[in-house]
């Protein structure tokens, strides 16, 4: 185990496969689709991808299938510097698979086939327990067994590790893990789910961000799409704005998010700046098709804000991968 691991991802491993429509089948209808792509993904794997290329030391905790697949996903977050020997393939089990649609706006729709991800568990978990305790930050999602999280979480927070959850599926999600979170991540729909409020607009949404806070969870990260993020904690909040660009596919758009917060969390950066950059890498997600195909490394990161005159990019000075 390498001393120098930051950010610990448990999580889940996908293989993306997706096709853009014009328009999406109705019940019983057969519609000819466009380009067709297959691309590493998943959450977890996409969020230790790019807390990677956003400049952290990162392992990934999880399960593939033994199949090409499997190999294809693992080799792809390798290739990046993610640390994969806590990846274990199942015998006799499929890979996860992603289906997306997308349509010509770059919006999705994802049918998600969990295979040996589903077979992650409490059991698993505890053997990677001194991985967990010597990391800087543990992200999780809800991907993967409920068990196999909080099993995770709980070890963290006895090691007084920091854990940032992507709260998706957010119905999977609940009070006793919400209590040992110390950052959190939720869109406008996980919101309303986490909290049992409507939420429309931007008062509902700091209410709602307010709850949360009453779990004892540090810092939200509220996600408003090409808007931004709303940014709340104990003693202030802010509106982070987005940044303008042309969407090609939202395709893990929200896991880069999470996984370059993550990297700048564990660099020291404060909350506001971190969700900055957060928002960037976020940004520049969506100007590509793939989900880890899509993802900058720092160098397109740094093109990307200094265009948009931001010095904050200025804080990855030095750090830069070709």
């Amino acid at each position: 185990m390498s001393s120098a691991i930051e950010v610990v991802v448990v999580g889940s491993l996908n293989m993306d496969l997706s096709v853009t429509v014009k328009q999406k089948p109705d019940r019983g209808e057969t519609v000819l689709g466009g380009e067709f792509l297959n691309s590493p993904g998943g959450k977890g794997a996409n969020q230790a991808y790019a807390a990677q290329r956003i400049g952290a030391q990162v392992a990934m905790v999880g399960k593939i299938g033994a199949d090409l697949f499997g190999e294809h996903m693992v080799n792809n977050l390798a290739e990046t510097g993610v640390d994969t020997q806590f990846i274990d393939r199942v015998q006799g089990t499929a890979s996860g698979v992603a289906l997306i649609s997308l349509d010509q706006d770059g919006d999705n729709s994802i049918i998600v086939a969990p295979g040996a991800n589903q077979m992650l568990s409490a059991i698993d978990i505890r053997e990677h327990e001194d991985l967990i305790r010597s990391a800087k930050l543990l992200m999780v999602q809800m991907e993967i067994p409920y068990g196999a999280v909080l099993e995770a979480v709980k070890i963290a927070r006895n090691a007084n590790v920091p854990v940032l959850l992507d709260p998706a599926p957010a119905n999977s999600v609940t009070e006793e893990l919400l209590q040992m979170v110390d950052y959190i991540t939720p869109n406008e729909g996980e919101l309303s789910q986490l909290t049992g409020h409507q939420v429309e607009g931007l008062d509902s949404i700091k209410l709602s961000a307010r709850q949360l806070l009453s779990y004892g969870i540090r810092t939200v990260f509220a996600k408003l799409g090409a808007d931004g993020v709303y940014v709340i904690r104990s003693d202030e909040e802010r509106v982070i704005p987005g940044y303008k660009v042309v969407t090609q596919d939202t395709t893990a758009a929200g896991d880069a998010f999470a996984g370059a917060l993550a990297a700048s969390l564990v660099a020291g950066i404060d909350d506001w700046e971190a969700a900055k950059i957060a928002n960037a890498v976020g940004a520049l997600t969506v100007t590509r098709r793939g989900a880890q195909a899509s993802i900058p490394n720092l160098e397109a990161l740094q093109i990307f804000m200094e265009e948009y005159q931001s010095k904050y990019s200025k804080r990855f000075g030095g750090m830069a991968d070709a």
